[in-house]
């Protein structure tokens, strides 16, 4: 809702009439109207039924249905419902000849009782599921005992008022007691009236809330609602049987006394809290105007002393009575909420594919969800032995996966890393899954299971699959065009193995035909035909083993060799291109473990790249390209190619990295993209520095010396 500025709101309360709400208006008179009629008719049945000649009621039900509707009430608006009680008291009080005074003074000890009470529940008591909880019914307990006595000590200091009822019989109690017997009865009618009145009125409300609620009037349970008419009708009958007359037998009464006892709590365990209270406010109403009209079920030398050994007796009955219905309401409102979380738990299982599984390390048991032998097709039967688990691991990862739960024995804290491996399902047919831990606490003895999750993955191992096949497809796409770009160089390359080939068998051919012949000079002229088809087969060699398609091999590369070799590629490209190469090259050995081509193709886009910064520069400006290495302290391998070329605008570094970007006419733009796919393969990174301002940029890849891991 929308609040006016206070400016605005102030104009309106001065200048301008307020809008008033017609309908909300009406419907607050009538819900006046009504409960001060009910509280009329319930204060005539407690003063009709439950009170004697000389005495108070002894369950005053009034000012429980006042306490219920300030509980239903905002704070704001508790005016209205002491305004309608006590039109409600006055009601009641007509034709009786009570005057102004007592009927004021009478209602003002049950309005403090009852505004105490409810002050207190509000704010000690969460009401968010009514009294319906083992702990707001507990305080709650405590409020409805201790609220009736604070509030009749303070309506007797506020307003001096007297005994409400004089020549109370008391004998039983003393003479020095017989004025506070009438009060006494009166603070535990209230609380009695609070303690049962008070949580039937909450759950009833909010049950008729719910089952008269626009979207779920189709809902109602009719049968449930008969049943509950049923129950409450046998209880009233019992009840009258049983209070109408007492034995004269201890036994006999005690028995009698019990005998509703099973009717509460099957109301209780049928209908919950709401069941349990209603049964114990008609036990009430019955055995009350029984004590009062001289049927007590204690000797008591007085009516007085039988009507407070009642209400202590239904108050030691009720409260524990009350308990067992809060908590199985407790337990069934708990029982719900776990069905309810138990299907978003298998629905969540079945769309994500994520099972929960727990390990004993000391016997090797797995047992999981389940919906993972679902997903395996192992049999319900099957998934009862201890054993299943290992029996569906696929055996070359079986190991890995022991070794990696055995490692985490005795850990606890952040939960360690994922271990992926394979399962065979029924058929034979491998899946793929990715285990999680849960991380375990400090308190948590070691032989409680290890508990964790398994997500089935094979449909993104897959994709992983299909994505670096394509990669290695992309990389190979590449290095053919890398291949076409280095053709002229290539044929020069060849060309000149196969000229001095060519003119060093023409000069063989001549010694041979000279007289006297040389042997010397033809064996040199062999030995240099040699040395020229071998240089021949090197260069084609090259080419073919940089241009092949085959699966990534692995090994160990000495990276000063490597960038020598790729340079040996391009050498006709630079002296075309009039660009010098220069090396800085660290004297350390650079060995890396990865794919020779692969690192190749690297050196050679960013070499290609830097010849092609320097192609438009002018003639007379530095044509450079260097070429160094450098050993960092992290136990990784520095490679930096650098040229004297433009620069690369800084607004274009973020993305020369990405596909499809390029700057070239007729280039493809993947030349960076796949040697960043390569150079993190390798566990390495790859980033680009150029300052425009002073020219040229430095390309510099990082790689771990020794091992790297496997993409």
């Amino acid at each position: 809702m929308h609040r006016a500025p206070l400016a605005t709101s102030m104009l309106r309360s001065v200048g301008e009439p307020r809008a008033v709400d017609v309908p909300q208006v009406l419907r607050v008179v009538r819900n006046a109207i009504m409960f001060a009629v009910c509280y009329a008719a319930a204060a005539r049945f407690t003063s009709g039924a439950l009170s004697a000649a000389d005495l108070p009621p002894a369950l005053f039900i009034p000012s429980a249905f006042v306490l219920t509707a300030l509980l239903l009430t905002p704070p704001a608006r508790w005016w209205t419902v002491l305004a309608s009680a006590l039109v409600g008291h006055w009601l009641a009080s007509i034709g009786q000849g009570t005057s102004l005074a007592a009927l004021l003074g009478s209602f003002a000890i049950d309005a403090v009782s009852t505004v105490v009470a409810a002050m207190l529940i509000r704010r000690y008591v969460d009401l968010t599921w009514e009294l319906s909880t083992l702990p707001a019914m507990s305080v709650f307990t405590v409020i409805a005992l201790v609220a009736p006595l604070i509030g009749l000590l303070g309506s007797a200091a506020l307003f001096r008022i007297q005994s409400p009822v004089h020549g109370a019989s008391g004998d039983a109690f003393g003479n020095a007691t017989t004025a506070w017997i009438p009060w006494f009865i009166i603070v535990l009618a209230n609380s009695l009236a609070y303690l049962t009145v008070v949580p039937a009125g909450l759950a009833i409300h909010a049950a008729v809330r719910n089952a008269f609620a626009a979207e779920s009037r189709s809902m109602i349970r009719w049968t449930r609602l008969v049943e509950a008419v049923v129950f409450a009708g046998a209880v009233v009958f019992v009840s009258i049987v049983l209070f109408a007359q007492w034995p004269r037998d201890p036994i006999a009464r005690a028995l009698v006394l019990t005998a509703p006892v099973p009717l509460v709590l099957g109301a209780g365990l049928r209908f919950g809290l709401a069941g349990a209270a209603s049964t114990l406010v008609i036990g009430a109403c019955v055995a009350m105007r029984g004590v009062v009209h001289g049927i007590a079920p204690f000797p008591a030398p007085s009516t007085a002393g039988g009507v407070i050994a009642q209400q202590l007796v239904f108050l030691a009955l009720a409260t524990p009575l009350l308990f067992l219905a809060a908590v199985s309401d407790e337990r069934r409102r708990l029982a719900t909420q776990l069905a309810q979380s138990d299907a978003r738990y298998a629905l969540a299982t079945q769309a994500g594919r994520v099972f929960l599984y727990g390990y004993d390390a000391t016997s090797g048991a797995v047992h999981a969800d389940p919906a993972l032998g679902e997903l395996l097709g192992v049999a319900s039967l099957e998934l009862q032995s201890p054993t299943w688990w290992w029996r569906r691991v696929h055996p070359d990862d079986t190991a890995n996966l022991q070794r990696a739960w055995a490692s985490r024995r005795g850990s606890t804290g952040v939960a360690a890393g994922a271990t992926d491996f394979r399962m065979l399902d029924r058929d034979g047919h491998v899946r793929w899954f990715r285990e999680r831990p849960s991380p375990r606490s400090l308190l948590e003895p070691e032989s409680v299971p290890h508990v964790g999750t398994v997500t089935d993955i094979t449909e993104l191992k897959a994709a992983e699959l299909a994505a670096a096949q394509r990669s290695r497809e992309l990389a190979h796409v590449a290095r053919t065009s890398i291949v076409g770009e280095l053709a002229a160089a290539l044929a020069h390359e060849i060309r000149q193995p196969l000229t001095a080939i060519l003119i060093n068998s023409q000069t063989a051919m001549r010694v041979l035909d000279a007289q006297p012949r040389d042997p010397d000079a033809v064996r040199e002229i062999l030995q240099q035909l040699a040395a020229d088809g071998r240089r021949a087969g090197e260069v084609i060699q090259r080419v073919r083993a940089f241009a092949k398609k085959d699966e990534v091999e692995r090994g160990p590369i000495d990276l000063n060799i490597m960038l020598r070799e790729a340079v040996q590629l391009v050498r006709h490209d630079t002296i075309r291109r009039r660009v010098e190469i220069r090396f800085a090259l660290t004297h350390e050995t650079l060995i890396v473990v990865g794919d020779r081509v692969q690192l190749q193709q690297v050196a050679l886009n960013l070499v290609l790249n830097a010849l092609e910064a320097l192609a438009d520069r002018p003639a007379d400006s530095q044509r450079l390209v260097l070429i160094e290495t450098a050993r960092a302290a992290s136990h990784t391998a520095i490679i930096t190619v650098r040229d004297t070329g433009p620069g690369i605008a800084l607004e274009r570094q973020a993305a020369i990295f990405e596909p499809f970007i390029t700057s070239k006419p007729n280039g493809l733009g993947v030349g960076l993209s796949i040697s960043r796919t390569i150079v993190e393969a390798h566990g390495g990174v790859i980033w680009c520095e150029s300052d425009p301002s002073v020219g040229g940029a430095a390309f510099i890849v990082a790689i771990p010396l020794g091992a790297a891991r496997r993409p």
